[in-house]
């Protein structure tokens, strides 16, 4: 039940900001729960049964929020990012730090030992046309990713992601992964050095809004990763829902 401490911090600092903010219709402060068979990032599976949550802030193209994530049961998971982001015209670039840990969570620990840095730079051609395509490309520049000389292994991920709307309000997602790592670092993404696919993903969610007090979106994904590692696996089914207020 620790690590639900996160959460619940979560929860109640964003519900106390929305209350007073009632009277604002469009508040650039959101927050959103969530429950999911599993996590998998950019590939990989990082625990089972979870849950998460989130407190996002936007304003113009700026947006800047928390992320966690707390596995349930046997898993012993423990995640909390903090990011930051700008867009204009569809670019856009991001700052995140992710700190995670298998054991003993240390988010105040070495940050060389503990977080990951990382810069994004994409573009999202849904901005400006009416295709629902982004394109990213994810480089780790400090913490933990080190090679085994010290160095930073700077591993690399770049995504695709095609993202129609149908008119039946279903929300469609297709998205291809591929990792650039470095065979004398630990490999984040999957078992082979230099370039390689890490994600086929294809999911399916439908929002639905609750009288305007909330957002409920449940969805269902399948991920393939043809290179996965010895703890990234190779196929998962990923169902959940999510609360957004």
């Amino acid at each position: 039940m620790k690590k639900l401490g996160i959460l619940t911090a979560i929860l109640m600092i964003a519900t106390g900001v929305n209350a007073q903010e009632e009277e604002a219709e469009a508040s650039p402060l959101t927050f959103s729960l969530g429950v999911s068979s599993n996590a998998v990032w950019r590939g990989g599976l990082v625990c089972g049964l979870n849950s998460s949550g989130s407190v996002d802030f936007s304003a113009g193209g700026f947006s800047a929020g928390v992320e966690a994530i707390s596995a349930v049961g046997k898993d012993d998971y423990t995640e909390f990012d903090l990011y930051a982001a700008y867009s204009i015209s569809g670019a856009f670039v991001s700052v995140y730090d992710y700190c995670w840990t298998q054991d003993k969570f240390e988010y105040f620990g070495p940050y060389k030992d503990y977080h990951y840095l990382e810069l994004g730079l994409g573009y999202d051609f849904a901005e400006l046309t009416d295709v629902p395509l982004s394109v990213s490309f994810n480089m780790m520049l400090a913490g933990a990713n080190k090679k085994i000389n010290g160095d930073q292994a700077h591993s690399s991920y770049i995504e695709i992601c095609y993202a129609p709307s149908l008119s039946n309000g279903l929300d469609l997602a297709f998205t291809v992964g591929a990792a650039i790592e470095n065979k004398d670092a630990e490999l984040m993404y999957t078992k082979n050095d230099g370039f390689n696919f890490a994600e086929l993903k294809a999911e399916i969610s439908k929002t639905y809004n609750l009288k305007n007090f909330c957002t409920v979106t449940p969805s269902a994904a399948i991920i393939f990763n043809p290179t996965g590692t010895e703890y990234h696996g190779q196929s998962y089914f990923v169902g959940g829902v999510s609360f957004g207020f």
